[in-house]
């Protein structure tokens, strides 16, 4: 798979995330919209946003694998994933705290992280899910096909099933997993060919017709751990890569998902509060310069703190100071 193919698809995945955020989870937070259609949209995204991210995270450590040496692999998973999350994570925090009275951390400051901080969750769960796959890995558990089926079975068992604890993000990587694992499936066993199918497309379309209409409407926050739900994540994930879809300005965006996924919630809010301040109170414009100002910050954001060596580190997980090339997210 061509990775302008793979960056298209990240660069859709950090528009939904964006956007989801420009939005809001819900009446309370970013534009605060209640009902209507950019509700039901927003809600409805939950199927894909979040497995998209995961899948495609799986599929890119599909074509370069754990190769033998645990202790550089655990350690650039750790430098790459966690210092970022510690250190913005943290940042997010601190303004949440200034700006929301807190509400953001859900607990005392001394459990930062240790309850995972608002959308940087992800981050630290899929830190885990890197840790259980270098496992099986090591012991060439995941290797051939049925070895692979047996524990995508398990994952899927395991995000039915059990909830795990919400400390250091343990529940988000059980709700992770069977995405990352699909993703990785498909990089290993090249299953594009057989994905590009024209009845692999519709069955494909028919389970998510089915599914979507099994759930219902979309509503706020919806259980996601539900075989309907797992259905709709996956087979989103499927045909989206079946599609073939190429397009040059959503790869380019797509280059930038680490930085857009940690930094644009600092950038929308800095757009809302603009037009706020402005006195401006169309909602498409909210929306539109917030999406456009939440995606090209953390672009624009990214060289500069490449530049040198302590901020690159810190905020981005890389070694700075030797190229302004984009952080392709490689998780």
């Amino acid at each position: 798979m061509k990775n302008v193919r793979i960056e298209t698809l990240r660069g859709l995945a950090c528009l939904l995330l964006v956007l989801y955020h420009v939005i809001g989870a819900d009446a309370s937070f970013g534009l605060g919209i209640s009902g209507g259609a950019l509700r039901w949209f927003n809600d409805g995204l939950v199927y894909l946003r979040m497995p998209l991210f995961t899948f495609l995270s799986g599929l890119v450590y599909g074509l370069r694998p754990f190769a033998g040496d645990g202790r550089a692999f655990l350690v650039g998973k750790a430098r790459r994933l966690l210092i970022p999350m510690l250190v913005v994570g943290t940042l997010f925090a601190i303004l949440q705290s200034v700006t929301r009275g807190g509400s953001v951390l859900l607990g005392p400051w001394y459990l930062i992280h240790l309850l995972p901080v608002a959308h940087y969750w992800f981050v630290e769960s899929l830190f885990w899910v890197f840790v259980l796959v270098w496992a099986l890995e090591r012991h060439d558990l995941i290797a051939t096909p049925a070895g692979f089926g047996s524990a995508l079975v398990l994952a899927a068992a395991l995000y039915l099933m059990v909830r795990g604890p919400h400390w250091l993000g343990i529940e988000g990587a059980i709700y992770l997993l069977p995405y990352f694992l699909v993703g990785l499936a498909v990089s290993r066993f090249s299953m594009q060919i057989f994905l590009a199918t024209v009845s692999v497309r519709v069955g494909l379309t028919v389970l998510i017709v089915g599914a979507v209409l099994a759930m219902g409407m979309p509503v706020p926050n919806p259980d996601r751990r539900t075989v309907a739900m797992l259905v709709t994540g996956v087979s989103l994930c499927l045909l989206l890569v079946s599609s073939g879809l190429v397009s040059r300005w959503l790869a380019w965006v797509g280059r930038y998902s680490f930085s857009i996924y940690l930094f644009h919630v600092f950038f929308t809010a800095f757009a809302r509060l603009a037009l706020t301040q402005l006195k401006v109170d169309e909602l498409l414009l909210h929306i539109l310069f917030g999406v456009v100002v939440g995606v090209v910050g953390p672009m624009a954001l990214e060289p500069v703190v490449s530049r040198y060596r302590w901020p690159a580190l810190l905020l981005l997980g890389k070694f700075g100071g030797r190229s302004t090339r984009p952080v392709r997210w490689t998780a």
